[in-house]
């Protein structure tokens, strides 16, 4: 085997141009497939991430809207009535966000874009961010106007630089607010995260700048085992009807779903791209394959007098044919794993950008391995064959 290996190597240095040519469509098209699943696994890692924490027994009431439109509002109103009425056995939390310029501390002002939550003391209970430092509201700071604040990272560190932000004031609009907890840092998805979010009691909120018609939503977790996810979600369902003043047969008019319907979704999506890369990867492939089955069978002429010598000293027809086979093989695997290289670079690079991990696809690479080693074969199995088959005699007479 170790013969084999030395006369591809020989071959493939013999043929130089030819040989970079096809390891470069070999390791574009590996390239394209393992960079797509790369981005796709980081990305589908950092959402089951941040949406795992909530579990899949939670689920959220909120407006309802087409596109960018709130076709109808959730009010502070029915927002306390479903508290007030949904008597199971569950944490229910009432937020209400709105984007504002930016906050500051003395001279030192944040990020353009900053996300206010007014919300009550279960919205960490209910995992949707956990405490670095400092405490929770209260029950009764929720309930009052308390001017306090629960701050996310990226605001302790931009308006903070390294000192404790604990105690210190922090103006939100026209009113200044007490810091009284930090969020772990947790990063970004598509802007979408809690590292440039500000938390207010819904309370303090509500007096100073929510307005009155401003809309809510309700996160609710059922707990213990008096039912069943299904019945909470069909009894919360049915009592938000009953105080929209519609019948349990009426379709909706407000928003019901899932805290894991965003993986759902994800899941869903990464199926397509998946597809969609495995065919990109298996065309340029495909390309490769002409290419190398190219080279291997103008090699098979150029080495037509080599061969004859060969099997003229007793080489046996397997024996050539496992040459040519090698240097096939050989040349797949180096595509590939030049094209492994660069899909995870290029991969993980594009998860970077959008704020996800590094991440390293071994089922992709894997088959990334198998599907250049089976193109290889192909691709080599018609040259070897004619080489293996030459008729010595007439082999060496060739000019």
């Amino acid at each position: 085997m170790k013969g084999f290996f030395n006369m591809a190597i020989d071959s493939i240095l013999d043929n130089r141009l030819r040989s970079i040519l096809t390891i470069l469509i070999i390791a574009t098209g590996i390239t394209s497939l393992v960079s797509i699943q790369t981005a796709i696994e980081g990305l589908s890692r950092t959402v089951e991430r941040s949406f795992g924490r909530m579990g899949a027994h939670c689920f959220t009431i909120s407006s309802l809207e087409e596109g960018d439109r709130v076709v109808k509002g959730l009010s502070w109103a029915d927002a306390q009535e479903f508290v007030r009425r949904y008597d199971s056995k569950a944490v229910v939390s009432i937020t209400s966000s709105l984007v504002m310029q930016k906050v500051s501390s003395g001279a030192i002002s944040s990020d353009p874009t900053v996300t206010v939550t007014a919300t009550d003391e279960h919205h960490l209970h209910m995992g949707f961010a956990s405490l670095a430092a400092g405490r929770n509201f209260s029950s009764r700071e929720t309930e009052g106007s308390s001017d306090i604040c629960i701050i996310g990272d990226n605001i302790a560190r931009c308006l903070f630089k390294g000192h404790n932000p604990l105690g210190a004031l922090l103006r939100v609009g026209a009113g200044e607010y007490l810091v009284t907890g930090v969020m772990e840092r947790e990063g970004t998805l598509f802007g979408i995260g809690t590292d440039n979010t500000v938390l207010v009691p819904l309370g303090a909120a509500r007096t100073r700048f929510l307005a009155p018609d401003a809309n809510y939503s309700l996160d609710v977790m059922p707990v213990g085992e008096s039912l069943s996810f299904e019945q909470a979600w069909e009894r919360a369902a049915l009592i938000m009807k009953l105080i929209r003043g519609l019948r349990p047969q009426d379709e909706a008019n407000f928003a019901i779903s899932r805290s894991d319907s965003v993986i759902r979704e994800l899941d869903a999506l990464k199926g397509k791209l998946s597809v969609a890369a495995l065919v990109i990867g298996l065309i340029t492939l495909l390309g490769a394959s002409v290419g190398l089955m190219n080279i291997l069978l103008v090699s098979v002429r150029e080495r037509t007098c080599e061969i004859g010598i060969r099997k003229a000293l007793g080489a046996r027809p397997r024996t050539i044919a496992m040459q040519f086979l090698t240097e096939a093989v050989l040349v797949g695997q180096i595509g590939c794993v030049a094209g492994m290289l660069l899909g995870l670079l290029f991969g993980n690079l594009v998860a970077l950008l959008i704020g996800c991990a590094f991440t390293l696809p071994w089922r992709w690479l894997g088959l990334s391995v198998l599907i250049c080693v089976l193109v290889s074969i192909l691709s080599g199995y018609l040259p070897a064959r004619r080489a293996s088959l030459l008729d010595p005699i007439a082999a060496l007479r060739f000019e």
